[in-house]
């Protein structure tokens, strides 16, 4: 009997110990589940729609000083992604192999090496701006961002130098400067022409009729970060080769012509 009461003593014994032991695995599964991401509205998506909403529902009868306030704010904010001694991600697939080589960040005596270097150098400005669709670039903040400034390698460009390789880029019309104190270059790593003819061929795409400077500088294409004096260009151009014409006495807004 007392053999009995001993086998039962020692199942249940064991019964509570597996019981507690499962009541532990589940308490640290619980613990150790990785937490579910929760439901955030992407606010930037939600701003942008509003916005649009809005736009679409006013005069777009604007003028350039507002278009230039608006471009110029624009234009602001894709030079505060150029984050010094940061490799943006958008270049990486244009770095040439010779941003290794320390002798790139120094001029070369030999006139022949010399304009070697500067073409070298220009051809990576245009590459450069033409990915990161800049029109407008400041020597000094480009002076501190990758590959300009290799703190791999620690070399920079001087802003001397890059004065050197904008005057070769204005040598051979792919450049101008912006300003008098030299400080901003207008880069053309495509000509008006060609995103003229850009502008008529998404216009058609998207069932456009007519369209003031507003609207292409708020289609948010390549050319719509244009300066607002380039942008009055493209439509001059559009007229010039009757691929459009002025719908309005103020010449503020073309109506394609498709036909």
């Amino acid at each position: 009997m007392a053999e009995v009461q001993r086998e039962r003593k020692k199942k249940k014994t064991k019964e509570k110990t597996s019981e507690t032991v499962d009541t532990l695995a589940a308490i640290l599964d619980e613990v150790t589940k990785p937490e579910e991401p929760k439901f955030e509205p992407d606010l930037t998506k939600i701003q942008q729609k509003i916005i649009h909403s809005s736009q679409s529902s006013q005069n777009k009868q604007i003028s350039l000083p507002e278009i230039s306030i608006q471009v110029s704010s624009e234009k602001e904010e894709m030079e505060s992604q150029l984050v010094p001694g940061k490799v943006d991600v958008r270049i990486k697939p244009i770095l040439p192999s010779w941003v290794q080589k320390p002798w790139r960040w120094m001029v070369p005596e030999e006139p022949n090496l010399k304009q070697q270097w500067l073409l070298t150098w220009g051809e990576f400005i245009l590459d450069f701006s033409r990915v990161l669709n800049l029109h407008i670039i400041d020597l000094q903040e480009i002076s501190l961002v990758y590959p300009f400034q290799n703190q791999i390698l620690n070399k920079k460009l001087t802003l001397p130098q890059l004065i050197m390789i904008s005057d070769h880029l204005i040598e051979i019309e792919k450049a101008k400067w912006w300003d008098s104190e030299k400080t901003r270059l207008r880069v053309y790593w495509k000509t008006l022409n060609s995103f003229a003819d850009d502008l008529f061929e998404f216009a058609f795409q998207n069932g456009y009729d007519m369209v003031t400077a507003y609207d292409i500088v708020k289609m948010n294409q390549s050319w719509s970060d244009l300066p607002p004096s380039d942008v009055r260009v493209l439509m001059r151009l559009l007229v010039e080769l009757k691929r459009a014409s002025w719908a309005d006495s103020d010449k503020k807004t073309i109506q394609f012509h498709y036909e």
